[in-house]
């Protein structure tokens, strides 16, 4: 949070930060995907705690980090894009590619990963989505937890492809499924624990 944001939110309150959002950011926060990241997965990882790797930064992710961080949660913030750096965590923030997140990361170890339109969003190839799931499993610890969330119009089903296979299996989170999808758009959420 910068400081005007910091200084807005220490004397208007948090509601005077999101007021100051574009409007871009809040509609793509009022899509139903967002709603269910803000309503469902956001309190079950707060809830779990601990150092949370968000990969891709963007301006209508802040709340998301920000409530992460409001309930005890680390999380640091990764993106290839140079300039999305100042969407991401000051002083816990990385520019790189997530394709090699086992090299950018190789002195961290994370309890959560959210991985949230990426792939197919840069990360197209089979083997950039192979080698994208292989580095975050790498610094994921065993049993820490991976929300992927990708586009069936952008992609082809990551986990009936089997990319996940090898390093992660389907857990629940919080009060969704496994899996989570959305007549209104074509976003899915699979939810995965690491082996």
């Amino acid at each position: 949070m910068g400081f005007i944001a910091a200084f807005m939110a220490l004397v208007l309150g948090e509601g005077a930060v999101h007021a100051r959002r574009s409007a871009k950011a809040m509609r793509i926060r009022a899509l139903p995907d967002r709603q269910v990241m803000a309503d469902s997965y956001i309190p079950a990882l707060a809830a779990e705690g601990g150092r949370i790797l968000w990969v891709g930064c963007r301006e209508y992710t802040l709340d998301d980090y920000a409530a992460l961080e409001a309930r005890g949660g680390e999380v640091w913030t990764t993106d290839i894009d140079a300039g999305a750096a100042r969407w991401g965590r000051p002083g816990r923030h990385r520019t790189g590619d997530v394709c090699q997140a086992d090299r950018l990361f190789s002195d961290l170890t994370f309890d959560a990963v959210v991985c949230n339109g990426v792939l197919g969003y840069g990360v197209d190839t089979p083997e950039q989505k192979a080698r994208a799931l292989a580095a975050l499993a790498s610094v994921l610890r065993p049993g820490g937890r991976l929300l992927l969330g990708w586009n069936t119009d952008k992609i082809v089903d990551p986990v009936a492809a089997g990319l996940t296979a090898a390093d992660f299996a389907p857990a629940p989170l919080g009060d969704r499924p496994t899996r989570v999808g959305f007549d209104a758009v074509t976003h899915v959420y699979d939810s995965l624990i690491r082996l």
